[in-house]
């Protein structure tokens, strides 16, 4: 998977729920993390915000 295509697919998500789906999608096709390119691509470039509105970067993401 591409930035291109990560940022594509990331960028179709309607919702939070569907956020979380393409996420667990993009870190499938990269071994179950994140690919390197992923905090510059989705959150310093502010494709978080402009898909899910703004202060999404600001979610907290604790780990189970």
């Amino acid at each position: 998977m591409t930035q291109e295509e990560v940022a594509a697919l990331m960028s179709s998500s309607k919702n939070e729920t569907e956020w979380n789906a393409n996420a667990d999608k993009v870190k499938a096709a990269f071994g179950g993390d994140y690919p390197d390119f992923w905090y510059g691509l989705i959150i310093m470039s502010g494709l978080i915000n402009r898909t899910l509105g703004p202060g999404s970067d600001e979610i907290k993401i604790t780990a189970l």
